[in-house]
């Protein structure tokens, strides 16, 4: 977590360090991010660093907190956008990110991310990266009618549709399909179990 100096830091202080934490965790994983190319990017003193946060791990942390809370709070937006229908409102978010993750910087940020996961000689505790690659695929059950939650397969349902993201992604990260494939590959597979709930 951020020490209190960074949290009475302005805002667009504390925007300008996470802008800079994601160039560089764009550029490389957080295993071989350089805490000098923040503090360069950012503006700030490399020294006043520790004075923020106590590990380049701890800012990272933070960091895939921070773009959670916007993307929960985006997942709200197309809910309303959408008539409360969270299925809809699953395409719209996944379709979003998608085109995220067509841009380079957002692209090269979550295959390092991904990349952890995979790396036999990372000094990270796979608790931290599982930590990490979990709250990119969060998904709040609160948004989901109460007829599903109250259903015994709630959890496997909620399982499926992060395990669905988490295959998506991975897919069109490797090339392997186009935009608007992917998205429609989702489309159809959120469409799948919206109508065979009863069944899982």
């Amino acid at each position: 977590m951020p020490t209190q100096t960074f949290n009475n830091l302005s805002k667009e202080k504390r925007m300008r360090i996470l802008k800079a934490a994601k160039k560089e965790f764009s550029r490389v994983p957080v295993n071989k991010a350089v805490i000098a190319n923040i503090a360069k990017d950012a503006d700030i003193p490399r020294g006043s660093f520790y004075q923020y946060f106590s590990s380049i791990e701890d800012l990272y942390i933070y960091l895939i907190d921070y773009l959670y809370g916007i993307n929960k709070k985006k997942f709200e937006i197309f809910l309303e956008e959408n008539n409360n229908n969270v299925y809809d409102a699953l395409k719209h978010r996944f379709s979003n990110e998608i085109d995220k993750l067509c841009k380079q910087e957002n692209r090269q940020f979550k295959k390092n991310a991904l990349s952890l996961l995979f790396d036999e000689d990372s000094a990270y505790p796979k608790k931290m990266v599982t930590y990490v690659i979990d709250k990119n695929m969060q998904l709040d059950k609160d948004f989901f009618p109460t007829e599903i939650q109250q259903k015994k397969n709630f959890e496997k349902f909620i399982n499926l549709v992060k395990g669905l993201n988490d295959f998506c992604v991975k897919k069109f990260l490797s090339n392997e399909s186009s935009d608007e494939e992917i998205k429609e590959y989702y489309n159809d597979y959120i469409d799948f179990l919206k109508y065979n709930i009863s069944l899982i």
